[in-house]
């Protein structure tokens, strides 16, 4: 065993001590400051250990989560393939036609079957290249449905009576070639009854408006302002006006013309005008129809033909005047057209006459030119705002032209009113801007309508075809355009 060391020789006890608690200080100081450092150390370990867990917890989760998003991901992927193949299937158009009063040119109607099956042909034809042309974003190979709803029977008698065929089989047969000329094509006849062709044409317009395989409406029913509460709701939202092309026959009544919508005319397979068939009654000139209704339910050019209505406006179908006018020659019981008078009930009166504007001793005469058209006296120049203030006014033409408005103080129209001399002038060009019925052949010396277009010509000038200021959309056929307006002769009418 080796002896203890020895303590230096200049360390006295008391010195020795102190050096020692110091170096004990040191020491101790230093443990603590490990020991803080250690505790330091593992407090964070336990916190970043907890974070780590909570960590992989979420990252574990989010695995999950992600793993059934890929799975319902692709699941709905498919789903939305198939919808998209189910939606590219078999798309079609649809045409919805009011056939009261969208009538199909005469020749065809003539043509009995036959001219059903070319209607047929040519609106498929036609609609084809419309398409085509305007609609690329639908398919070429795109379906026409074609649904027409009339009154057959009062639609065949309405056009025997103007002459436009002669027998109503005719119009039978046209209907059953029509809908035989193409498979997707139907011509329903919904008999007799108020509104019935109306109500089945707007239900079925609502059924495909939201169906994702029709791609476009086309509607045939430019002749009836009842339509329009049912547009005016869509007119507003873009999604549906690329998805109506409203079809014209005759010119647009009032209140559809100012909606929105595309609009397209097929003057090769309907009227542009509206069959008349008073001209040829009991003498009786064409504008007037008998009293017990509306003119703008008979469907007939009327003064102006603006008879405002507080509920839907009734349908302005050439089947309603047919049925009216045979009460002119027998006493019927009451049908449907004889219920839906506009006018209230009036007591039994004859049925009002026309009176001819002079005597016998002085004879009024009707100017024609060379080939024996009729030749309108001028009318003072065309002035847009002029014409749209008098418009607004609303006088009864037949009151201040004629002097005998059958409707009295039935009529709708202004009658206690002191025009002026100029407006006068402008009432009587507004009414020569309604087509008359019998066109260039009237005989009627007191006509206040339109025997040519009293429009302006079009600049530059348009050689054929409607060469007034409003082009295709002129209410006034096309032979009524560029008359010789030469008088040559004049045809004495004596009352």
């Amino acid at each position: 065993m080796s002896p203890a060391p020895s303590l230096p020789s200049n360390m006295t006890e008391p010195n020795a001590s102190t050096s020692l608690w110091a170096r004990f200080e040191q020491l101790a100081a230093v443990d603590a400051a490990r020991n803080d450092l250690i505790s330091e150390v593992l407090h964070r370990y336990d916190y970043l250990s907890e974070q780590h867990k909570k960590e992989c917890e979420d990252h574990d989760r989010e695995r999950e989560y992600n793993r059934n998003f890929q799975r319902i991901k692709k699941d709905l992927e498919n789903k939305i393939r198939q919808m998209q193949l189910f939606m590219e299937r078999d798309p079609f158009v649809i045409v919805l036609i009011d056939g009261d009063g969208m009538i199909f040119q005469d020749e065809l109607l003539k043509a009995a079957e036959l001219g059903g099956k070319k209607a047929a042909a040519h609106l498929q034809a036609l609609l084809s290249e419309y398409i085509q042309i305007y609609m690329p974003s639908i398919p070429s190979d795109v379906k026409i449905v074609a649904r027409i709803y009339a009154n057959v029977k009062g639609l065949a008698d309405v056009c025997v009576r103007a002459g436009v065929v002669d027998d109503v089989t005719q119009v039978e047969d046209f209907v059953r070639g029509f809908t035989r000329g193409r498979t997707l094509f139907d011509f329903v006849d919904v008999g007799s009854g108020k509104d019935r062709a109306d109500e089945k044409l707007i239900e079925t317009f609502k059924l495909y408006i939201h169906d994702v395989r029709c791609r476009q409406i086309f509607f045939g029913c430019s002749h009836d302002n009842g339509y329009a509460r049912l547009l005016e709701e869509l007119s507003t939202d873009h999604l549906y006006l690329e998805r109506v092309t409203l079809l014209e026959g005759v010119p647009f009544e009032k209140e559809l013309a100012v909606l929105p919508f595309n609009t397209k005319k097929f003057d090769i397979i309907f009227r542009d005008s509206k069959i008349n068939v008073f001209g040829t009654l009991n003498g009786f000139p064409a504008p007037f129809p008998p009293r017990s209704r509306s003119m703008a339910q008979l469907g007939l050019v009327t003064p102006q033909n603006m008879i405002q209505q507080q509920t839907r406006t009734p349908s302005v179908s050439t089947v309603a005047s047919v049925e009216n006018i045979s009460t002119l020659h027998a006493s019927q019981q009451p049908t449907w057209a004889t219920k839906a008078a506009a006018a209230p009930p009036l007591a039994a009166s004859p049925s009002p006459t026309y009176k001819a504007s002079s005597r016998d001793d002085n004879p009024a005469t009707i100017s024609r030119n060379r080939v024996g058209q009729r030749v309108d006296p001028p009318v003072r120049n065309y002035d847009k705002e002029e014409v749209n203030r008098v418009k607004n006014i609303k006088m009864c033409n037949v009151h201040f032209l004629r002097r005998e408005c059958p409707f009295g103080d039935n009529c709708t129209h202004v009658h206690r009113y002191n025009p002026t001399h100029t407006e006068i002038a402008t009432l009587r060009l507004v009414a020569r801007m309604a087509p008359c019925q019998n066109g260039s052949a009237c005989e009627d010396v007191k006509c206040i309508y339109g025997h040519r277009c009293p429009a302006p010509e079009a600049k530059p000038s348009i050689k054929g075809g409607k060469n007034c200021i409003f082009g295709d959309k002129c209410k006034f056929p096309v032979e009524l355009h560029a008359l010789d307006t030469n008088v040559v002769k004049t045809t004495v009418i004596r009352g």
